[in-house]
C-alpha cells in the first residue's frame, strides 16, 4: 500500500495533513510561494510535534534538518536537527523520502505520500503519511521545505 500525489492532496488524507496544507495555502503571497517569514508556528500549535523544517542545499550541498518536532524525533529514533537529511535512512539516495524531497525542490509543488516506512532503520512496520511543502523567501527560489510526518504504529491511528 503505497500512494503518492504531487501538487494535490487526496480526499482521504489525514485531517492534520489537510490542516497544514490549508495553512500553507493561506500564507501564500499574491505571487509565488510563501517563505519561512510567512510561517508562524503559533498558528498551528497542535501540528508542531509532527513538523520538520528542512534547509535546501546550496549547490552540491545536502538537505539539512533545521528543526524536528517531538513526534518526528520519536519516529526516527533520534534528533537529527543540524544533520544531513539522509542521516536516518538505510539507502538514503534511493529512499522515497529523499526522492520526494528532491522533487519538491525541483518542481516547487507539494508532495504527499502514505505507505510503509521501508527506508528508515527499525521502522519497516510503521505506516507513514508525509507532506512536503516548499518555502521560498524570495517567493521563487526554494530554500526550505516544511514536512509534516504522521506515523501509524500497528492498529493505532496516525500520531
Amino acid at each position: 500500500m503505497n500512494e503518492q500525489f504531487v501538487g494535490v492532496l487526496p480526499d482521504h488524507c489525514h485531517p492534520k495533513t489537510r490542516q497544514i496544507h490549508e495553512y500553507w495555502r493561506s500564507i501564500h503571497p499574491a505571487e509565488g510561494l510563501p517563505g519561512r517569514r510567512h510561517f508562524d508556528p503559533i498558528d498551528i500549535p497542535r501540528l508542531l510535534p509532527n513538523i520538520c523544517l528542512i534547509d535546501v542545499p546550496a549547490p552540491e550541498g545536502d538537505f539539512i534538518f533545521r528543526l524536528m518536532g517531538t513526534k518526528a524525533v520519536e519516529f526516527y529514533g533520534a534528533d537529527f536537527t543540524g544533520k544531513p537529511f539522509v542521516s536516518p535512512y538505510i539507502k538514503a539516495a534511493e529512499s522515497q523520502a529523499y526522492n520526494d524531497l528532491c522533487g519538491t525542490w525541483a518542481d516547487r509543488l507539494p508532495r504527499w505520500r502514505r505507505g510503509q516506512a521501508s527506508f528508515v532503520r527499525n521502522r519497516e512496520f510503521v505506516i507513514i503519511e508525509r507532506l512536503y511543502l516548499p518555502f521560498a523567501n524570495d517567493s521563487a527560489t526554494i530554500d526550505m521545505v516544511l514536512a509534516l510526518l504522521l506515523a501509524k504504529y500497528g492498529e493505532r491511528d496516525f500520531i
